[in-house]
């Protein structure tokens, strides 16, 4: 149910992390992304190292992102590269969502869900194929979508934000403050981007997952939350 509110650069999200932190009471953090989230909480990490206790960025983009292979999916290039074909893709990929309402077969035997399937790694389809973990990805794009047209906006905009070079310095990263984690089969996000982002920040620690794709995170529930409070 948030406004909608189109922000030009990563670290435009900072302010609403903060206002949820401060809501919470929450002083000091981890930090969680997932995808392209892993580019946003990286943003937040850069800017506010001293609040957060650790970061762990799973199968996220380094920027400025390879667009040639986002998503594994073609309309996913022209989103990117071409705002107003973007504009038509996604607003046909939100109907599809809306209009299977709540049968997730029907959404998986619509054209954009069987890209979706086809885009997949092997080892990301046990997910996608799961029943009870493919109802919470599809109640989270309902809720990306709930707003309509304002929900396909923001999609486009956030996916523009990924072609730019980072809006941040990386400067103020400790060692060992950042965990970077990739599967090695990731067709959403290469694994040359988990080195790229390795590269740039001194002191990180990354991992790569042999044999795993963009769900990787979904395997390894106990290490994450070892990691995340270590």
């Amino acid at each position: 149910m948030s406004t909608f509110n189109k922000r030009k650069e990563l670290q435009d999200f900072n302010d609403d992390v903060n206002f949820i932190a401060q809501s919470l009471g929450f002083e000091r953090f981890g930090v969680l992304g997932w995808s392209g989230g892993g580019a946003f909480a990286l943003a937040y990490l850069a800017c506010f190292p001293e609040r957060v206790n650790k970061a762990v960025i799973v199968g996220a983009p380094a920027l400025p992102f390879d667009v040639s292979t986002a998503h594994n999916m073609p309309f996913a290039s022209f989103m990117m590269k071409i705002p107003f074909l973007g504009l038509l893709a996604v607003r046909q990929m939100s109907r599809q969502v809306l209009r299977a309402n709540g049968d997730i077969a029907a959404f998986l035997r619509s054209s954009q869900g069987k890209q979706m399937l086809r885009a997949c790694s092997d080892s990301d389809l046990k997910y996608f194929l799961d029943p009870a973990w493919m109802k919470l990805m599809y109640l989270s794009m309902v809720e990306a979508f709930r707003q309509g047209d304002q929900g396909v906006k923001a999609v486009v905009a956030e996916h523009q934000a990924f072609m730019k070079a980072w809006p941040v310095s990386f400067s103020k990263i400790l060692a060992g403050k950042l965990v970077i984690w990739h599967g090695s089969e990731d067709r959403t996000c290469r694994v040359a981007n988990a080195d790229l982002i390795a590269r740039s920040i001194p002191g990180s620690q990354l991992e790569i997952f042999k044999g795993k794709g963009h769900c990787v995170m979904f395997d390894n529930f106990g290490k994450l939350g070892e990691k995340l409070v270590s």
